[in-house]
Parts: structure tokens; sequence; C-alpha cells
């Protein structure tokens, strides 16, 4: 079975495996996510199977979606049991709205991760990792998964000051550190050291002109849109329009990238004028 990782980091943003998926103002992002899903089902006339990491809903599950649609929820442990299972029926809905397949899939995978008390773990490195880091981020992720935020915020600290001192502050292992930061900081509800994070891992992205760029200004836009101080919400707001014109003059925005920038743009503009 054809296996994708999903995150969504925020309200409008999704990311499958890497891939940016922005998703239109007023839309819905699960909606949209399983749509891709069902697209990615069809395409392989067979059910696809995602790790699903929803940082809206601070949870980590995993659906299956077939071709026409239809999904449900599996744990580790059912992922031998036969794909046609039959779901569990949706809550009901208003009287006369109909459930699309869609609908109700978001509805019980929503139900189900809000029922589970463990936060997300952190997002998965872009690349495979140095034999002599494995050990310490899969520490790293064992803790983050048992609730234990503060210990894994000082470990993943602890490795980006090493990897830093050794390697450099752009080196891939050492912005890999630094965006597992941002995510433990997003988790402890620290959205301002969250947003510097992840603006410092695509300001060096951006600069180097490296590919993962645009992906790395949607994360710290994500943080970004969590800011609750709006003085520091149009100076980091203008950092990542600043990138996003750099970006656009290489030829290097996708019309996804240009969508989002558009919207805080204007968010931009409307706390400016509050300042």
């Amino acid at each position: 079975m054809t296996r994708f990782a999903v995150r969504i980091p925020g309200e409008g943003l999704a990311e499958i495996n890497g891939e940016l998926l922005v998703v239109e103002e007023g839309g819905s992002v699960h909606e949209a996510v399983l749509d891709r899903l069902q697209r990615h089902a069809q395409e392989r006339a067979a059910t696809v199977e995602a790790t699903v990491n929803d940082g809206l809903a601070g949870a980590h599950f995993v659906l299956q979606v077939a071709p026409d649609g239809s999904s449900r929820l599996v744990d580790a442990a059912d992922r031998t049991e036969a794909t046609d299972q039959a779901p569990a029926p949706p809550p009901p809905a208003p009287a006369p709205a109909p459930v699309s397949a869609v609908a109700a899939a978001v509805a019980r995978a929503r139900a189900a991760a809000a029922a589970r008390p463990a936060p997300a773990p952190p997002p998965q490195p872009s690349r495979p990792l140095p034999p002599e880091l494995v050990d310490r981020v899969a520490h790293i992720n064992a803790l983050t998964a048992t609730g234990r935020i503060e210990e894994a915020s000082a470990a993943v600290t602890a490795l980006r000051e090493a990897l830093t001192r050794s390697a450099g502050t752009e080196h891939p292992d050492a912005l890999e550190a630094r965006a597992m930061e941002a995510y433990l900081a997003h988790l402890r509800g620290d959205h301002r050291e969250a947003t510097v994070l992840a603006l410092s891992v695509a300001r060096i992205l951006c600069g180097a002109g490296d590919p993962g760029a645009p992906a790395a200004i949607a994360r710290a836009a994500a943080a970004w849109q969590r800011l609750e101080d709006v003085r520091a919400a149009v100076v980091h707001g203008g950092e990542l329009l600043h990138m996003w014109d750099r970006l656009r003059g290489g030829g290097r925005l996708a019309p996804a990238d240009e969508r989002l920038a558009r919207r805080v743009r204007a968010q931009v503009e409307s706390l400016s004028a509050r300042v």
C-alpha cells in the first residue's frame, strides 16, 4: 500500500510528502487533504494510507483513503486489516444538508484525534539522517510523543547547538534541528519563538537558493499566524513578504505560494493600521 506523510501546520496550510498544499480562503484544509489523497488513490487504482500530523488539532493519526473517496481511521495494529472494513458512522448532520464521504471522514478523523491525549511528534527530517544523529532524534521524538515537551525542547536545543558548533549554522543538519526547535516551541505555546526560529531557517534556505525555501517560508507563515503581539506580527510579516519577493524575482514561486503571500500581505496591511 502506498503511504504518504501529511502535515497540517496551520489553518489553510498542509504538506503531503513535503509538497505544499495551500487551501483557498474559506476552504477546509482537512477536506483539501482528503481530496488530494483520493486523487492519489485514483491514480494508483488502490487504497492509499497517510500518517497525518495535525497541528491544528494537536493530534497524530493514520487514515486510509480509497479511490471512491471512502476512508477510515486505523492504528498501527490495524494495518493488516482489510481496507474495505466499514467505517464508523459519522455524526449526524443537520437536515437537509447531506454529508459527503470526505466531510464524514473529516468528522471521524477529528473526533478520533480529539480523544488522543498525546501530542503529535516533531516533523520528520527532509533527508536521511547521519547514523550518529538517528538515536538522538529518535529520543526527541519519543519524549514528544509522551508529552514531555520541555525535555524534548531542551534536547533538541542541545542538539542544534552541538551541530552549529561542529558544522556551522547553515549546515543542513543544524537547520533540521532548528526546524524541530520551532515545532516544539509551537507545542509549548511559545509562538513568538516558533516564528523567530522558523523564519531563521527560511531566511537561510532562501539566501542559499535552496529548493526547500518556499516550503520553509510557508511553515514560518503558519507560526506567524499565531502571534498575538501586533507590532511583532507586522515586523515578522514584513520578513515573510521580503523573502517571497526575493523568490518571486527568481521565478521560484508556485501559484500556491503566491496565494499565501497575498493573504499574508493583506493581514500585514490590516495589522499595520493598528500599530
